[in-house]
């Protein structure tokens, strides 16, 4: 039994790094929202300030509960007596595993609708909280990181900036970069004049893409492309998590029965 709780601590000291991490992540952005921008541009996926809230308070309460259950883990299975600790430990983790299934099968259900929730989220980004292509602010900035480094433009397309706040034209990131170029500079735009004209001229009736100087397809698809090309990664972490619940669970179960 010396290796179940060799192995069963080490377990759990995972879900303690793993707790901690988010937990401390999550006390840096509530304290201060500009670390946001550290993070990356994807981050900026129809992020308003409810949702971005409501994200760090979600990455703080889990956080907590991971790195509880970690500790739990540790101290339940360092010795003889612990059992109390074992069963509160089994008991939340086992709950966890639940609601993890749960949120899987949502996820599936509703898959159409979020997807759906996420364009509009990011449409609603591009028309109201986008400021320009040198503002410092954190959605600014990952939408002009997005749009250069994705080649893309808006949530759907161009036409996204019509009666936006930020004025009717798309801004110079939405224009095609010279080959080699990260479009750090408007000097990076590939054949600049012409950009420059077509983000003024009237935008097609029917709404279809007829210049040659603006990114075409919308940063919705980036997004969804990027999500695709990384899914086996993302697939392959969750499985991991939950695996390495479960085993918990069952070292748990052979403790008790040992204490």
């Amino acid at each position: 039994m010396g290796l179940i709780n060799t192995l069963f601590v080490a377990t759990n000291a995972v879900f303690w790094a793993v707790g901690g991490t988010f937990l401390g992540v999550g006390i840096w952005l509530a304290v201060d929202p500009s670390a946001f921008e550290a993070l990356g541009a994807a981050g900026s996926a129809g992020m308003n300030d409810e949702l971005y809230a409501a994200s760090v308070y979600i990455m703080i309460s889990m956080g907590a509960l991971v790195f509880l259950v970690g500790f739990l883990g540790i101290v339940g299975g360092k010795g003889e007596g612990n059992a109390s600790m074992l069963k509160l430990y089994h008991g939340i983790v086992m709950l966890i595993v639940i609601f993890e299934f749960i949120a899987v099968i949502l996820i599936a259900v509703f898959w159409g609708s979020i997807n759906d929730s996420i364009r509009e989220g990011l449409l609603k980004d591009v028309q109201t909280e986008y400021k320009g292509e040198t503002s410092t602010d954190g959605i600014s900035k990952s939408w002009n990181t997005m749009q250069k480094k994705w080649k893309c433009c808006g949530s759907y397309n161009y036409t996204d900036y019509i009666e936006s706040t930020f004025g009717d034209q798309p801004p110079w990131t939405c224009c095609v970069m010279e080959d080699g170029k990260k479009g750090d500079n408007i000097s990076d735009v590939k054949n600049l004049p012409h950009c420059q004209a077509e983000r003024i001229l009237p935008y097609p009736p029917n709404g279809t893409y007829k210049y040659q100087s603006l990114y075409p397809t919308g940063c919705y698809e980036g997004l969804k492309k990027f999500v695709d090309t990384n899914s086996a990664i993302i697939i392959g972490v969750i499985c991991g998590l939950i695996g390495i619940q479960i085993l918990g669970l069952v070292f748990s179960v052979l403790l008790m029965r040992k204490n």
